[in-house]
């Protein structure tokens, strides 16, 4: 009881000193080549490998990135896998803290064709970036025109981590050319903590007011 007590006044200072979303990180992918530099990991899990590189810099001659210049966006495509194969291409966040609740965003869009269709799946893998680890797995196919997807997650506690895994997933047949542009992750404290904090400071002040006046 102690220890949860304490957890629990540490948590009322610390959403008392924080009056906004803390952004984890932002990445606009202007420059694809520099990420495993930055811990991010992109991993070829494709069954048989095609003939390219599992995510690649946005081509601009297919689509256009959301924001910022035509080609900053990152991408990944059928060839990722032989004819006949299955995409399996991951693309994982650096490490970040999952003491808070957090909100996941990107932006996703695909080259439409008939007759194919792309398709990601995304949540959340352990510090490690172990692809077997993926949990709150969600798949969507994704449509032609820029659009935005979230994963809102309550705060696990103190001293978690993990990251952000989007894998592009498929039959190599079936798929084309997908695109991801403007992924965030973000602390959002809870809005409760904040009244809660702002009350204890309330009283806080009202009993040194007391105080005074003896």
């Amino acid at each position: 009881m102690f220890k949860q007590a304490c957890a629990a006044l540490a948590l009322v200072g610390a959403m008392a000193s924080a009056h906004a979303d803390a952004t984890l990180i932002s990445e606009g992918f202007d420059n694809v080549a520099n990420l495993t530099s930055s811990g991010w990991q992109i991993l070829n899990l494709n069954t048989p490998a095609g003939l390219t590189s599992p995510w690649v810099q946005g081509d601009e001659t297919v689509f256009t990135a959301l924001s910022g210049a035509g080609n900053s966006y990152i991408s990944s495509n059928f060839n990722n896998a032989a004819a006949g194969g299955s995409l399996a291409s991951w693309l994982i966040t650096p490490v970040f803290s999952t003491a808070e609740n957090l909100v996941i965003t990107f932006w996703a869009k695909a080259d439409i064709i008939d007759g194919y269709y792309d398709q990601l799946a995304f949540g959340l893998v352990d510090a490690a970036g172990n692809p077997s680890s993926l949990v709150l797995d969600t798949q969507v196919t994704v449509t032609g025109d820029w659009s935005q997807y979230t994963l809102s997650l309550a705060g696990l506690g103190a001293g978690t981590t993990a990251r952000f895994a989007i894998e592009y997933v498929g039959s190599a047949d079936l798929s084309n050319y997908v695109g991801v542009d403007n992924l965030a992750v973000t602390a959002v404290p809870e809005p409760g903590s904040f009244a809660l904090a702002g009350l204890g400071l309330i009283g806080l002040v009202a009993v040194r007011r007391r105080r005074q006046a003896r």
